[in-house]
């Protein structure tokens, strides 16, 4: 999805790519905090799309059945992102650099123990200042959604993660709201909060 999509058919505030283009030359797109004029600019899971004019902020959330949906969250809550780490690595000076999900990377304080960061955990960044503020585990009791698969979109607390060797072999069991429980593969999970979820899913 690009930016010049989301502002003609999700949100309907330009009629064709001269408006498109108009509105962002001005500066009234902010995306995960900065403003943003590529009109074909990819956004994706979980970034803050912020109208400084009309003072609305969205999130981009897993949609039931495919594709992505926005989210109308408060100003308190465009502050910040929650983004899931895709990969660690060592890197210069015997510093660890966690991967995330939408591209970025975040290089670990030396006071920080990499064992402390998994693979699939979801961290809390402040934006655009990228400050880590929290960190959720892809574990019992988390609060998930699932970004992709035939469940995409579903959300619920996860009541329990089997890992077993092989691709897609291991499973995460969740249950959502309405007390229904439904597996997915494990890398399909996205934590969004230690029990409750961090981010709005409803508008």
């Amino acid at each position: 999805m690009t930016l010049a999509l989301i502002l003609r058919e999700v949100l309907g505030y330009a009629a064709n790519m001269r408006e498109v283009r108009t509105i962002l030359s001005s500066g009234q797109v902010k995306i995960d905090g900065q403003i943003r004029k590529n009109p074909r600019l990819p956004v994706g899971l979980m970034d803050v799309i912020e109208l400084t004019t009309s003072g609305e902020s969205f999130r981009l959330i897993p949609k039931v059945k495919g594709g992505l949906r926005l989210v109308r969250i408060d100003e308190a809550e465009a502050k910040y992102k929650l983004c899931r780490i895709e990969n660690k690595t060592m890197i210069k000076g015997g510093k660890v650099q966690l991967g995330l999900h939408d591209g970025r990377t975040l290089v670990l304080p030396e006071k920080e123990k990499a064992s402390n960061y998994n693979t699939l955990d979801t961290l809390k960044l402040e934006i655009p200042e990228q400050k880590l503020t929290g960190t959720f585990s892809l574990e019992k009791g988390a609060y998930a959604i699932v970004s992709r698969g035939k469940n995409i979109g579903i959300e619920g607390k996860i009541i329990e993660v089997e890992k077993r060797i092989g691709t897609h072999a291991s499973t995460v069991t969740l249950q959502d709201p309405d007390g229904n429980q439904f597996q997915t593969a494990l890398e399909y999970v996205f934590i969004i909060g230690k029990n409750k979820p961090e981010v709005s899913l409803q508008s």
